[in-house]
């Protein structure tokens, strides 16, 4: 049985991504901000769970998750797995890895061209 992450890492891809979205775009005040709206995108676009191999460490679960609320919920919504922050990593580099792929086919991307449901008045 695996034991669960101590901290939150991204692949160096996801880690340009974060890095392009909060600097150059401004669209986040920080890359935790950046890196939890990823791990939303991810679960509205119904990605699979899994583990990421290949994250350098860049967050620990102390930080990015201060009061268990998001182990709590991935323990709901993933009740097989044992290890939710594993999870929250996997979710959070599949988010971010859409929107790099997302920004090489339209540069120009906006973020609310991410949200289906958004309808300007």
């Amino acid at each position: 049985m695996a034991t669960d992450k101590t901290t939150i890492g991204l692949t160096e891809y996801n880690r340009a991504v974060v890095e392009h979205i909060t600097t150059e775009l401004d669209w986040f005040r920080n890359q935790m901000e950046a890196a939890k709206f990823a791990l939303a995108l991810a679960i509205d676009r119904n990605i699979e769970p899994g583990e990421t191999e290949g994250a350098g460490t860049v967050w620990n679960v102390g930080s990015f998750d201060p009061t268990g609320e998001l182990r709590d919920l991935f323990q709901v919504l993933f009740p097989t797995w044992s290890t939710p922050y594993r999870l929250v990593e996997h979710f959070v580099n599949s988010g971010l890895q859409m929107l790099g792929e997302a920004f090489e086919q339209n540069p120009h991307l906006e973020i609310l061209d991410l949200l289906p449901h958004y309808e300007a008045e």
